[in-house]
């Protein structure tokens, strides 16, 4: 009879052990619902027992939020707006590193949006919260400062059409510059047939 070997554990900092684990599970993602994510997977992965993980992690919960929370993170880190330049300027980078990263990261992204179409509160709280984040971060760069609630709500529904867009489009159909140029020339017309303007526009 033949033992399986022993994973041999690799000695990580705090950090370090938090990072690849989050990464383990941005991976598993996109391969099963988050729910449905195994602890015991992704320590064995990680070569830890599932006692260390919960070290890190104290219920599967804390895991899942950090996780989604994680792959929020990355989109906002891409989505940015320079420090100078115009407001349409301003505005179309951050729907340029939106669709930029929406594009190459498509299984990753997907599957934190279903983590959040699954329902948990928390989960559903931080995806809210990112979906904020950038609609106003988009309203800023556009120039306003203080976006009323008709600003937020349009702008919510245009980001809401610039993801299915980018998720689903393809170079057959439409180029990545096209479509940053299609959903930059959208939001301004939006906003100005519902009666808020952006600065400029």
């Amino acid at each position: 009879m033949t033992t399986k070997p022993a994973l041999s554990r690799v000695r990580l900092k705090p950090e370090e052990r938090r990072a690849q684990l989050i990464d383990i599970g941005l991976r598993l993602l996109t391969t099963r619902p988050i729910h449905e994510m195994s602890i015991d997977e992704v320590a064995a992965e990680a070569g830890i027992s599932r006692g260390l993980l919960f070290h890190y992690f104290p219920t599967k919960r804390d895991y899942y939020v950090a996780v989604v929370q994680a792959g929020n993170r990355r989109l906002l880190l891409h989505a940015t707006a320079p420090e100078g330049g115009t407001h349409a300027e301003r505005v179309r980078r951050i729907v340029d590193g939106f669709v930029s990263f929406m594009q190459r990261r498509k299984d990753n992204y997907v599957a934190v949006v279903r983590a959040a179409a699954g329902g948990d509160e928390l989960v559903l709280k931080v995806f809210e919260e990112n979906r904020r984040i950038l609609a106003d971060r988009v309203l800023q760069a556009a120039g306003v400062p203080a976006p009323t609630p008709l600003h937020r709500l349009v702008a919510r529904g245009w980001l809401a059409m610039a993801e299915e867009m980018a998720i689903s489009s393809t170079v057959e159909v439409i180029t990545k510059d096209d479509l940053v140029d299609l959903l930059v020339s959208g939001l301004e017309q939006i906003m100005e047939r519902n009666g808020a303007p952006l600065a400029g526009s």
